[in-house]
């Protein structure tokens, strides 16, 4: 912002190289012009030292925030939920269910254990909010095979 400073300097300096008569209304308004910049150019840089403190306030507030994600949700790479949706997690394991979402496609994965819950369980997409998966559901598309078939299975046991 010194830059903005030096021009309204430079145009001061350009002024009084006029040699303009101080009485003279020209030279009383192209005065008044240069303080009002000067006034301006001083804002200016006031404003843009304020926003600089404003931006690294904020940073270290959004430094102290992930430290509390990190803390109350715990490390990222981590995947011991119910219903999982990262891409770091392995769904592939025996734990996890695989489906896709019948309205917007997204794989979701969630813990093979809600197969067997009594009480009813919906399973929503993290993308668009439908439901992927009910354990009370007639049929649902898993990942290569049919949860009818594994409900029918469910029923004969």
């Amino acid at each position: 912002m010194s830059e903005l400073k030096e021009k309204v300097v430079y145009l001061q300096g350009l002024a009084q190289g006029m040699e303009l008569d101080e009485n003279s209304k020209e030279a009383k308004l192209i005065k008044s012009m240069l303080d009002v910049m000067a006034d301006m150019a001083d804002a200016v840089e006031e404003m843009s030292d304020d926003l600089d403190e404003v931006y690294d306030f904020v940073d270290e507030m959004d430094d102290d925030l992930a430290e509390v994600e990190d803390a109350v949700f715990g490390d990222d790479d981590e995947c011991d939920d119910d219903e999982c949706d990262c891409d770091d997690c392995d769904c592939d394991d025996d734990d996890y269910v695989e489906v896709t979402c019948p309205n917007c496609h997204e794989t979701v994965c969630f813990s093979s254990d809600i197969l067997d819950a009594d009480e009813p369980i919906e399973v929503v997409c993290p993308v668009c909010d439908a439901a992927v998966f009910s354990n009370d559901a007639e049929y649902v598309e898993v990942e290569g095979e049919d949860a009818k078939d594994d409900a029918d299975a469910k029923k004969e046991d």
